[in-house]
């Protein structure tokens, strides 16, 4: 099996994690953000995770709106599995990132596309993990059949735009 297959998570994934409660608010969100150059955070009640957040999920939220409010559930994986796991269960889950954690389920750390896209043999299983626009893996939404990042998104002025051919 070529080296890139057996990376482990741990090799691979962001730490140390920063973390928000439900009750932060969009701004304290994007504070934390800016501040430890991060984009996705696990959301805590307590000491518990129970969801997860990206920064393209605060886009069109009030900046006094709670991060509970837009989280979503986490995906989770444990720290003994390899990057192609982690590759797969972002694919199957149509999720981002997934949160890795310790065989006690403790959180451990964040692995992203992003950090499995210079894994070229893993990169080949998210190859369709991609703005259909501008091909970067980053902050991508489904927004009806398109799957796009939040800036070209935010960029369609007409659905047109993103025509890739075969029109008139």
């Amino acid at each position: 099996m070529p080296e890139a297959l057996r990376s482990p998570l741990p090799s691979l994934m962001r730490q140390p994690l920063v973390a928000l409660h439900v009750f932060d608010s969009v701004a304290v969100a994007l504070d934390a953000a800016r501040e430890h150059g991060v984009h996705h955070f696990p959301v805590c009640d307590r000491e518990r995770v129970v969801g997860m957040l990206c920064t393209c999920d605060l886009q069109e939220a009030t900046p006094e709106q709670p991060v509970g409010d837009l989280m979503h559930p986490p995906v989770t994986i444990g720290e003994d599995r390899l990057a192609t796991d982690a590759a797969m269960l972002m694919l199957a889950a149509d999720v981002g990132s997934v949160l890795v954690t310790a065989a006690d389920g403790v959180p451990r750390g964040i692995v992203t596309r992003s950090d499995l896209n210079g894994e070229a043999p893993v990169a080949a299983i998210l190859e369709n993990c991609r703005c259909e626009a501008c091909g970067t893996v980053r902050h991508l939404q489904r927004f009806g059949e398109r799957q796009l990042c939040f800036s070209c998104k935010e960029r369609a002025v007409e659905p047109e735009a993103f025509d890739t051919g075969g029109g008139d």
